[in-house]
């Protein structure tokens, strides 16, 4: 009869294959991780929220203040962020976007009747609002000195550190907002760093799966029986 004697793993085997597992699930996360970057923003290094209604009665739909700090880490790492903002709709005096200073802002809209974004999402597109109410008139925002990007229809605003709220109105400052916004955030560097993680990770993947194959354990040749002692 003839049996097989399976080899017994060294500590050395045992480590190649520890390690190779460890090697295995770091290519995975950076493989995937790669891969979902590229897929969300692109080869343009952009995350798009494709275009949305966003309207109201009252005279201002304004974000809620956006807190930036030490952006010179961010655009050293991935270029210069920006937000770009493609508008339509308005009035007939046309619609204004604009960013200021919170402060500026909130000086500009006191007592006006506005909607208050308590909640914005870029992927997927959520836009939570709560009304204040007021009695006070706007006047024409384009009228006003502090914005730090404005425009009617394509606005884009590198982005720094401060505190800022973005706006929404018609031209003259008039309640009754009606319009179609699309928001993008732009990180002009991103693609390079998600196309390196997504080829160091199934690089590392196949450099562990070729070293678990190799570290597998090898089944010795085949021991024949010793022959039985002859009878007399």
């Amino acid at each position: 009869m003839t049996t097989i004697q399976p080899q017994r793993r060294s500590p050395a085997r045992i480590a190649v294959i520890v390690i190779s597992v460890v090697v295995l699930v770091i290519g995975v996360c950076l493989a995937v991780g790669g891969g979902v970057l590229l897929l969300v923003f692109g080869s343009g290094g952009s995350l798009k929220s494709g275009t949305h209604a966003v309207s109201t009665p009252t005279a201002a739909v304004v974000t809620d203040t956006a807190q930036i700090t030490d952006t010179s880490r961010l655009t050293r790492a991935l270029g210069d962020p920006s937000v770009s903002v493609h508008a339509s709709g308005g009035n007939g005096s046309g619609l204004f976007i604009g960013i200021g200073p919170a402060a500026d802002v909130d000086r500009y809209l006191t007592g006006v009747a506005i909607e208050q974004a308590r909640d914005f999402n870029l992927d997927p597109f959520a836009l939570d609002a709560v009304r204040r109410d007021g009695t006070a008139l706007a006047s024409p925002p384009a009228t006003q000195p502090f914005w730090v990007a404005s425009g009617a229809t394509d606005v884009t605003w590198p982005i720094t550190d401060g505190d800022y709220r973005a706006v929404v109105m018609n031209a003259d400052g008039t309640p009754g907002v009606d319009s179609r916004l699309a928001v993008d955030l732009n990180l002009p560097g991103l693609f390079g760093y998600a196309l390196w993680f997504f080829i160091a990770g199934l690089v590392l993947m196949a450099a562990a799966i070729v070293a678990l194959a190799l570290g597998r354990p090898r089944n010795r040749a085949p021991m024949s029986p010793a022959p039985a002692p002859p009878r007399y």
